[in-house]
């Protein structure tokens, strides 16, 4: 099958940006992983685990802390992400990174016992199919952990969407659906139509810290998939105007903080088992 070309582009946005994602957002997201790792039973000591779209690999490092014993791997469709995440992370034990895609991956079915999607989903023309991949590489009795934002009045960076588009003339098919997910009802419907068996849902509601206005609109600016469209489309002029439109939406939304700021963010947990 010939992959669609804004598919192609979508992986090669991430690619630019896995050192300044790892700097500006890795760290602090994965509080939000932990949180939902902790709505899973008790890990088993020598479990297969598999995380999907690991991106830097934070959340495969967290899997692999809590299966001393077990067989943990990082998959990401972005190659230099998981160079990135190689070259971070090569000292853990029993942790492993390779490329694959999320909806299509390459792994046997029923071959783990524990797959997670942290922040993954919403970047994915086929959310269906990612889900349904989760499902077949599951073990029978196996459980899942999906991670996505909430709605995007609830996440501090979701302005910078339009207002780099805006200007870039240029939409993509998967931004519409980027806070689709974390809306009420929705991410769990379509876990139990791929055949997994909702077990917990929980939203986690807590700030994202950043020193200053400046580092924020850094983070949404040139660390995301959307930083093509700032650095390659826009001129010096444009990208001013675009950069000081999203340091006044982070200000508008900012409450300050030991250390810096804070700004609101939201993400949803659902945690499925696999019917034995």
């Amino acid at each position: 099958m010939i992959e669609p070309a804004e598919k192609t582009g979508m992986r090669n946005a991430w690619g630019r940006v896995a050192t300044s994602y790892d700097e500006l957002w890795a760290e602090r997201t994965l509080r939000f992983t932990e949180a939902g790792l902790d709505l899973l039973d008790e890990f088993s000591p020598d479990v297969a685990c598999l995380d999907i779209g690991c991106g830097p690999g934070h959340t495969a490092v967290a899997l692999a802390r809590r299966v001393p014993g077990g067989v943990t791997i990082g998959v990401d469709f972005a190659p230099p992400m998981v160079e990135r995440a190689r070259e971070r992370w090569r000292a853990v034990p029993g942790l492993s990174f390779d490329t694959d895609d999320a909806e299509q991956l390459s792994r046997p079915d029923a071959s783990f016992d524990v797959v997670t999607s942290s922040f993954t989903l919403m970047y994915c023309y086929d959310a269906l199919a990612v889900i349904g991949q989760v499902a077949r590489v599951l073990r029978p009795g196996g459980r899942a952990l999906l991670v996505v934002w909430g709605p995007h009045h609830k996440v501090w960076w979701s302005p910078v969407i339009e207002i780099i588009e805006s200007r870039a003339a240029y939409y993509s098919s998967v931004c519409p659906m980027m806070f689709f997910y974390g809306l009420p009802g929705v991410l769990p419907r379509m876990i139990e139509q791929m055949g997994l068996t909702v077990d917990t849902t929980a939203t986690f509601d807590a700030p994202m810290q950043y020193r200053d206005v400046e580092e924020a609109v850094s983070a949404a600016v040139l660390a995301t998939p959307l930083t093509g469209l700032f650095q390659n489309r826009f001129d010096d002029d444009t990208k001013a105007a675009a950069w000081q439109d999203m340091a006044d939406r982070v200000t508008a939304s900012a409450t300050h903080s030991a250390g810096g700021i804070s700004l609101p963010a939201e993400v949803l947990a659902v945690v499925a088992r696999k019917p034995a």
